[in-house]
């Protein structure tokens, strides 16, 4: 007689958890420090308290950030790449990965640590589990913020996506950064159009044409890197 496998059927709906902490961690303490967000690409727990981290920083103020970074870190070994640096350390682990991985839940990368605290982001089809998760969190940790809530599951691979991305590492300038800051937040890029370039560049206190001529720089770094240039 063969084995039948058993399975639920759920809507294309979970539950998600966002909460930015802040406490001992090191990534948390040194992205105060640091001009972009710290980026925790991945992680796991190797042994006991030791984890295992993957970490994209901007390479300004480098000094700083990884002094304080080294606080928690057993071993690690940096490589460049433009205007970033990428961190590959086993480290100190202050609870957090261990308490995710304890309730059962998924943890979604990466991790981003910024302005003195990190944000961790768990999706379940369970609401308790989550609720249980953000009780041990905060025995141990100082959770600032958190939301739960039901999203659907391409809000949360969209948004995972976007969490992704680290402006500078299109090379992107400061410039750069901050006139499409401007543009996303003021929807320039919603269809239909929030508004025009009139408006971005009276926020930026720039000409038209010098708004423009960032926005076009910026889209052209990062289409040419999305796509590797295999258009051409």
């Amino acid at each position: 007689m063969k084995n039948i496998l058993t399975h639920d059927v759920y809507d294309s709906t979970m539950f998600f958890l966002e909460m930015r902490v802040g406490g001992k961690c090191s990534l948390a303490k040194s992205s105060s420090y640091s001009p972009q967000p710290i980026i925790i690409q991945n992680a796991r727990i190797v042994s006991g308290n030791t984890n295992h981290i993957f970490t994209t920083v901007s390479s300004r103020d480098m000094e700083k950030v990884l002094d304080i970074m080294k606080e928690d870190f057993q071993k690690f070994t940096i490589s460049r790449y433009e205007k970033n640096i990428f961190v590959d350390a086993l480290k100190t682990g202050h609870g957090m990965l261990r308490d995710i991985f304890e309730e059962d839940v998924f943890p979604l990368f990466p991790i981003v640590a910024s302005a003195g605290l990190e944000t961790f982001r768990v999706i379940s089809q369970d609401k308790s589990k989550l609720e249980s998760l953000l009780e041990k969190v905060n025995r141990r940790n100082d959770v600032e913020h958190f939301t739960i809530e039901r999203v659907s599951i391409p809000e949360i691979m969209t948004q995972n996506l976007l969490n992704s991305l680290s402006p500078s590492l299109y090379g992107l300038t400061d410039r750069e950064i901050a006139i499409m800051k401007v543009a996303v937040s003021r929807g320039y890029y919603d269809w239909p159009r929030l508004n025009d370039l009139k408006d971005i560049s009276l926020d930026n206190g720039t000409s038209k044409v010098t708004t423009l001529y960032h926005i076009r720089k910026a889209e052209k770094k990062i289409i040419e890197k999305v796509f590797n240039r295999r258009m051409a």
